[in-house]
């Protein structure tokens, strides 16, 4: 392949028309004090948190801008989905604003679009707000670390566990709305110190007829005198299975939420040489291909994230120094000439590391999540050589060999996406 070293305002424009999802930081307030926080003492990088509430006028300048450019891409009978995000802080302490968003998405002309509704949220004030979700068909994100003692991290103002009013509120939803439980609830469950995968994935699945997706603590943008306090706290996904009671039997349970599994997916959809991304690759040479160094997203490629304070960033997990534009009461304000040459000139410093990379075609390390991406000498974690690319698949293959169900399941049960 090719090495496509910059991106222009046209490919900007392009992924704007396209867009597949828009977040909204509906509030930095929240009703929980996590210790781990990604807003908490353990991090940098974020903005500080003032309990402030995302205005209407805001968003309606975002939607506004947005559907200038979603028209063009109208084709009569093809109606293209985009999910809207609510995102926090915790966004049912904002509530109003939630639903004003989706009045005004109601009240536009026909665009092709097929809004669909999604929000991320620690479920304490689920029991208010369920049946206005339910009636919108939201997808739901609930925050739920397993048992009390998983949950022990997840404390609200005064210092109490938040497990008894949290579970509560999601078995009062499972039994008013069983049908919306079943078909659009979801739990994350982020893994540390004071529980692991057996617990979290055995507790939820027992008592809630689920599994969860598991999350281990994020280790960008750690403070750098936090740094032994997060080691501690922190745990391993692949560690905590391997030191589990049954850990065979909670692997294949797992299946693709597993590590391994997820090992497995990645080596197929890279270098099995039978998966594409597009037609292009599937019949035009790999060698005349081009392709963008490093493996960051680019500018609204997948999403597009709005804080509370009106910055515009490509992504809710990157810093928010990164910003590519911001919306005030004026309008919204984005140079997309500077926003790619902001972007390029991140990517840029690590261009020749990636020349030399075994992996640089399948890369998937976002530079923006790299801690010194903002100094000139800035190292890739994810660089590698072709010793760790062959270490790497033999790690893959000897697994095939041993579980050769996972294969056949994967291929039987799992869409690989490219």
């Amino acid at each position: 392949m090719k090495e496509l070293a910059t991106i222009t305002p046209k490919e900007i424009i392009y992924n704007l028309v396209h867009l597949k999802q828009l977040i909204f930081e509906v509030t930095d307030a929240c009703n929980l004090r996590c210790k781990y926080c990604g807003y908490a003492d353990l991090y940098e990088g974020y903005d500080e948190r003032e309990n402030l509430k995302f205005p209407f006028l805001h968003a309606k300048l975002i939607i506004d801008y947005l559907y200038a450019y979603w028209k063009k891409a109208f084709y009569q009978g093809i109606r293209r989905p985009v999910l809207i995000s609510f995102y926090g802080g915790e966004p049912l302490l904002n509530m109003p604003f939630v639903q004003q968003v989706i009045a005004y998405i109601e009240s536009l002309p026909e665009s092709g679009i097929l809004f669909r509704y999604g929000m991320t949220t620690n479920a304490m004030l689920l029991d208010r707000h369920m049946d206005f979700l339910v009636a919108k068909d939201f997808q739901l994100l609930i925050s739920l670390d397993g048992d009390d003692q998983g949950q022990s991290y997840r404390v609200d103002l005064a210092g109490k566990n938040s497990f008894q009013r949290v579970y509560s509120n999601i078995q009062f939803l499972r039994e008013r709305h069983p049908v919306y439980f079943d078909t659009n609830v979801n739990f994350n469950s982020v893994l540390h110190n004071r529980n692991n995968v057996e617990m979290i994935y055995g507790f939820i699945k027992r008592h809630l007829g689920k599994e969860p997706m598991l999350s281990p603590l994020n280790s960008s943008g750690v403070r750098k005198e936090k740094r032994e306090e997060f080691e501690k706290t922190y745990r391993s996904l692949s560690d905590s299975i391997g030191q589990s009671s049954n850990c065979e039997i909670l692997e294949k349970e797992m299946f693709i939420r597993g590590p391994h599994a997820a090992l497995l997916m990645d080596y197929i959809r890279k270098y099995s040489g039978n998966v594409y991304r597009n037609y292009s690759q599937l019949l035009l040479d790999s060698d005349n291909l081009w392709y963008h160094p490093t493996g960051t997203c680019l500018p609204f490629s997948k999403k597009m994230f709005v804080t509370v304070k009106g910055k515009i960033l490509q992504c809710e997990k990157i810093h928010h120094e990164y910003a590519l534009g911001y919306v005030d009461d004026n309008g919204v304000t984005m140079d997309l000439e500077q926003a790619a040459m902001q972007y390029n000139g991140y990517v840029k410093k690590y261009q020749r590391q990636c020349q030399n990379c075994s992996v640089r075609c399948h890369c998937g390390q976002c530079v923006f999540l790299l801690d010194d991406t903002g100094k000139e000498n800035a190292k890739c974690n994810a660089y590698s050589t072709k010793r760790n690319l062959e270490e790497w698949r033999s790690v893959a293959l000897n697994y095939l060999e041993k579980y050769p169900d996972f294969y056949r399941r994967i291929l039987q049960e799992v869409t690989i996406r490219g």
